[in-house]
């Protein structure tokens, strides 16, 4: 999956449906960090992801973070 990054609403978005794709929650997610799923739900609702978390969030659910610098034409 690639996409130009807009904003981190639009990024959590994509992650949300990674997890719909791959029959997961963020519940299930919380619950492999081996945290509440309450503190995984401040994390994510937070202005600002950090790209460790992600990153750690996305190799859960067999993905990578791949960050990739284009001119713009």
């Amino acid at each position: 999956m690639s996409f130009v990054y807009e904003n981190n609403k639009q990024l959590k978005a994509e992650y949300k449906k990674l997890l719909i794709d791959k029959g997961l929650s963020m519940t299930d997610i919380a619950n492999k960090l081996d945290i509440v799923p309450q503190q995984l739900q401040n994390k994510f609702s937070n202005k600002r992801i950090a790209f460790s978390d992600l990153s750690e969030w996305l190799e859960l659910i067999d993905y990578e973070l791949e960050i990739n610098f284009k001119p713009k034409y």
